[in-house]
């Protein structure tokens, strides 16, 4: 199951990287922010459920780019831009419809996918230069999690982030180390021991003393590898009532082992996953982790 639906998640994101809107995200011509986060695609066999089911759960708005021949969604929340969305038809057989994608700020996306070869991953998509929105990529990883970069330009300021905003991306990976250390070469991490939770070690990514991602250990044969981004929420409690209002999956519950019940995962009717957080009840003593 694991290998055909990574097989479905290449082909959906070589047709939409190469058809993607010009437009991304909202940043400062000139100013480069390497191993900030900074754009989530949503690739799906289902648009117009998940325009409802998103819609519903965090209040984003979608904004249609006419692109010929794979039309294109901007997910607006707030003043800004959370990513985008594209249709890709479900292979007959595929138990999930619907795969999020994180990109990560890099100064090149050429020198990126050299680097991701000489490592031993894989470059899905070669690195394409779109007008307006820079040039993008897609890759795997030596331990197989599907990723993306983007040389944009301009990156957005790294500033407060509001409820319904992408906060967080937690890397779940065979070998959390090795994984660190792949990531730190790639976009310049430097790689810390983070604080434990649920009884789990995991590493912290951070650049321009900013923590940017954490890593963390996946069971072996259980998942694949892969990233999963997460949403700032006022009211975990909340936004698992609408998720479920809405035909939505709770994949993980809160619990006090994590960030004090705080912390959820959840699943759109279509498979996609994401994560949801409520870091209002640590700020005043932490501080937010981007």
């Amino acid at each position: 199951m694991i290998r055909f639906f990574a097989a479905w998640v290449v082909l959906a994101v070589a047709s939409a990287l190469a058809q993607a809107s010009p437009l991304g995200p909202d940043g400062e011509p000139g100013r480069m922010l390497p191993g900030k986060f900074i754009w989530f695609d949503l690739a799906t066999d289902d648009p117009a459920g998940a325009r409802a089911f998103y819609g519903a759960v965090f209040g984003w708005r979608f904004r249609e780019i006419d692109r010929k021949p794979t039309p294109y969604t901007l997910i607006e929340h707030g003043a800004g831009k959370v990513g985008g969305m594209f249709r890709q038809a479900r292979p007959q057989g595929a138990p999930v419809g619907s795969r999020w994608l994180s990109l990560i700020s890099v100064r090149d996306a050429e020198q990126a996918a050299q680097y991701v070869r000489q490592q031993g991953g894989q470059v899905v998509v070669a690195p394409v230069a779109v007008p307006g929105r820079g040039t993008h990529a897609l890759f795997r990883d030596p331990q197989g999690a599907y990723f993306g970069v983007l040389a944009s330009g301009g990156d957005p300021p790294d500033e407060p982030v509001a409820d319904g905003d992408v906060f967080w991306v937690d890397l779940f990976a065979r070998d959390p180390e090795q994984a660190a250390a792949f990531y730190a070469g790639l976009a310049g991490y430097d790689v810390s021991a983070g604080e434990a939770l649920a009884g789990r070690k995991r590493w912290t990514l951070a650049s321009g003393e900013i923590a940017r991602a954490g890593v963390w250990a996946v069971t072996t044969g259980t998942y694949a590898p892969g990233w999963l981004p997460y949403i700032l929420v006022d009211d975990i409690a909340a936004v698992l009532s609408r998720t479920r209002a809405a035909r939505g999956r709770v994949l993980v519950e809160p619990r006090v082992d994590l960030l004090d019940g705080n912390l959820a995962v959840i699943a759109d009717p279509n498979g996609g996953v994401i994560g949801v957080v409520n870091w209002a009840t640590r700020a005043a003593t932490e501080g937010a982790p981007r």
